[in-house]
């Protein structure tokens, strides 16, 4: 998701990246984004990393067991990687520089990867962005979404139920698809209950999660629907756009609803990954 700040660092001191990462994590949700790092002590599956994830910082180390970080960077711009790097060293660093890359010593490391996140965020609070990671979000969910139904129904009615209605060029649209999964889990919850066969754990998980579905229809569904009908240049800071018709389902667009909207996803997220586990 949008909401994934992957950050890949290269150095072989793990307990110093996990001393800066752990303070990392708990200030990026307070912004609404989870801290995903992506670890190596050496130059091997970096470029791997790089290719298969949206990296928004790359953090690298002077000396490495194999070839020194100058010689990583080097590879990673031929590669066609042109993403912020912050360089760090214990002592000198090498006089050859690099386009967007941060030179820093490894005691100033800390503060200057978090000056440079923060001005990643405010980029991201752009509105051009805040609209595009929304729509995105929301597209993955209903990817989400449409996999549930698939284990649901496609052993009971066959392929073809995924193929015509639950696909990209199916008539269900994630609005339907979100009131189908509400009336699945709801039946679940009550078949379970007649049947007294799930322990009072797995009930309690299974209805936690129904509560948080509850709401999916006015986080995501709603939001997704009032910034993808709003034209690009009517969208300000400080505007109020409406979800439904009501002054109660008012978007007052500021950092404090786009941090709000980005947690909100978030938990839809790792909601809907936890209902995998019942819906089978």
């Amino acid at each position: 998701m949008k909401s994934d700040f992957f950050v890949v660092w290269v150095d072989d001191n793990r307990p110093f990246v996990e001393s800066i990462e752990m303070e990392l994590r708990p200030w990026l949700d307070t912004k609404g984004f989870e801290s995903k790092v992506l670890m190596h002590k050496d130059e091997t599956d970096v470029l791997k990393d790089i290719h298969s994830t949206e990296v928004e910082l790359i953090i690298i180390d002077y000396k490495l067991p194999k070839k020194n970080g100058d010689v990583l960077i080097d590879e990673i711009r031929q590669d066609g990687c042109y993403q912020d790097i912050v360089f760090y060293s214990e002592g000198r660093l090498p006089e050859k520089r690099f386009d967007g890359v941060f030179y820093v010593s490894k005691e100033d490391a800390k503060t200057r990867i978090k000056e440079l996140i923060e001005l990643k965020l405010r980029r991201s609070s752009d509105l051009v962005s805040v609209r595009g990671w929304i729509v995105a979000d929301a597209i993955e969910l209903e990817g989400m979404v449409t996999d549930l139904l698939a284990n649901c129904f496609t052993q009971k009615v066959g392929l073809t139920f995924s193929e015509r209605l639950l696909g990209h060029n199916g008539p269900l649209e994630f609005g339907a698809k979100h009131k189908i999964l509400a009336g699945v889990l709801k039946d679940l919850i009550e078949s379970l209950k007649i049947q007294g066969l799930p322990s009072e754990q797995t009930l309690k998980q299974i209805s936690d999660c129904k509560v948080v579905f509850d709401k999916f229809g006015k986080e995501v569904l709603e939001v997704r629907n009032a910034f993808a009908h709003q034209k690009i240049e009517e969208l300000k800071i400080g505007k109020v756009i409406k979800k439904k018709t009501s002054d109660a389902d008012e978007i007052i667009l500021n950092e404090a609803t786009f941090i709000q909207m980005r947690k909100n996803l978030r938990k839809h997220r790792d909601n809907l990954i936890a209902l995998q586990a019942f819906i089978q």
